[in-house]
């Protein structure tokens, strides 16, 4: 018969038979998280933009100096590295270095006399004399005036024993800044292209000029009244700066620019104006202008000079080219980013398409682009970060509190007219 459970005592049951242990899974080390993580187009194309510009930019003929070929090297070995893993601070670190070692070595040389003109009007200055109105025997050749505006008296004012080592302090300071913000391709280009290098070191005052100027757009793309004010000052630095007022007004508006650029003129020009007199100062930048005999570094010295037409008429003709971008250009207006490109276009018509001019001009032209180029491409989201995004979270922060004006975000869907 069959016992049921819990049947009678006397009556056997089977023994239970314990259940098997689990099987124990041998124990593995834990995962290592790789450092290195492998290079991908949507995310360091802008990294090799700008090593391979950059390396491109030193490579030259003859016997270059070793810095320049160094740079080459470390270009070219450091983008064999970036292809291959996700480095984007390797990368500025040496763009960096390599700018500010190439700067302070003065690799391509170059001199100019502007910061020893400058020396002598700031001495004149503090001496108690009229700056503008005479000849300096610091020039070369001797007899130059100080064609410069008074806020470059005071830039340099307490630099005035060393302004040449300010410059290039500011200069490699420029380089350490586009580093800090991490957008390669406008750091690649800026740390070595060769007219930056020289003029960081040969006497000019332009690397000083767009740093003054870079402030003053920077400020006018969130306030364009505010921009307005600081463009006086950048162009009572050297007058080139008032390239970009029109576009301002376009930008920000007639009124209110023009009013904010009228004041800052007054509060630059007008003492300078009452104590040394207007007719010194205009007297100054006449002289500066005739100093310059032949053409250099243009569209008239291209084409051939006084054997097309005479110098007033290339005088005229940079003017009026530059009237007619500024006119033009004031109708195409539409963002922040336009407004800085259409300054810019006066700015180099203006220069160019003249007499005379020189590379020198660049430096002040350089730090605007650089600054801005990654972002107009469309490649400032593959920025190089700091560990925490310090940059970053203090963009987010500008950005909250003093947005852009008219900004211009990058997208596909873009249409020609919000250009």
């Amino acid at each position: 018969m069959t016992v049921a459970e819990g049947g009678s005592a006397g009556t056997s049951s089977p023994a239970e038979v314990p259940a098997p242990a689990p099987a124990r899974t041998p124990s593995l080390p834990p995962a290592r998280t790789s450092l290195l993580t492998r290079a991908t187009p949507e995310r360091d194309l802008a990294v090799w933009m700008g090593l391979f510009v950059a390396a491109l930019l030193t490579m030259g003929v003859g016997t270059p100096a070793i810095g320049i070929v160094g740079t080459l090297v470390a270009c070219v070995a450091t983008l064999a590295i970036t292809l291959r893993w996700h480095l984007p601070w390797l990368a500025v670190i040496v763009l960096v270095g390599a700018g500010i070692t190439l700067r302070a070595n003065a690799v391509y040389g170059g001199f100019s006399d502007v910061l020893q003109v400058v020396q002598a009007a700031v001495r004149m200055v503090q001496a108690g004399g009229n700056p503008y109105g005479v000849g300096y025997p610091e020039s070369f050749p001797p007899g130059a005036p100080y064609a410069y505006g008074p806020i470059a008296l005071a830039w340099y004012w307490f630099a005035v024993e060393v302004p040449k080592g300010f410059e290039l302090l500011l200069a490699c300071g420029m380089v350490a800044i586009l580093g800090v913000r991490g957008r390669v391709l406008g750091l690649g280009i800026y740390a070595v292209l060769a007219p930056l290098l020289v003029t960081a070191a040969d006497g000019s005052n332009d690397t000083s000029a767009g740093i003054v100027l870079l402030i003053a757009l920077l400020v006018a793309q969130r306030s364009p009244i505010a921009g307005g004010f600081l463009l006086a000052l950048a162009a009572a630095f050297k007058p080139y700066a008032a390239a970009w007022l029109p576009p301002l007004m376009a930008y920000g508006g007639i009124v209110w620019p023009l009013l904010a650029f009228i004041l800052g003129s007054l509060i630059a020009w007008g003492p300078a104006a009452m104590w040394w007199g207007p007719s010194n100062i205009l007297k100054s930048f006449r002289e500066a202008d005739a100093v310059h005999q032949t053409p250099y570094y243009s569209l008239g010295w291209v084409m051939g000079g006084a054997n097309v037409m005479p110098e007033w008429m290339w005088q005229a003709l940079r003017l009026g080219i530059g009237a007619v971008i500024a006119i033009i250009g004031f109708f195409q207006v539409k963002s922040a980013r336009s407004f800085v490109v259409t300054g810019a276009a006066i700015y180099v018509a203006t220069l160019y398409t003249g007499w005379w001019s020189t590379f020198a001009y660049l430096a002040a032209l350089a730090p605007i682009v650089c600054w801005h180029l990654d972002d107009w491409l469309g490649l400032g989201d593959q920025r190089a970060r700091w560990p925490g995004d310090p940059v970053g979270r203090f963009s987010a922060w500008v950005d909250a509190r003093w947005p852009v004006h008219r900004p211009w975000p990058p997208r596909t869907d873009r249409t020609a007219t919000e250009w």
